[in-house]
């Protein structure tokens, strides 16, 4: 069963929503809000750990650091290690 959901968007954020489909190539703008939501709707199933490695890992990717993905994961273990 599938449940339909409406929702306004910001002008701005309307335009990401075309340029991000675009860019992309998802097939519509509702496919990427799916996808959208259920990247997130997965994210807050993870416990705090591994939700933060999975974002550290992201942000690498979007916007890298000096530092590699196994780095910021090893910093993640010795600040679990430190509590």
């Amino acid at each position: 069963m599938t449940k339909t959901v409406a929702t306004k968007l910001s002008e701005s954020e309307a335009e990401l929503l075309e340029k991000i489909t675009d860019e992309y190539g998802f097939v519509s703008k509702s496919e990427v809000v799916r996808n959208a939501v259920r990247f997130y709707l997965s994210l807050l199933s993870l416990k705090p750990k591994e939700r933060l490695i999975t974002l550290r890992l992201i942000n690498e990717v979007i916007s890298p650091s000096k530092r590699s993905s196994s780095e910021l994961i090893e910093e993640v273990h010795r600040e679990e290690d430190e509590t």
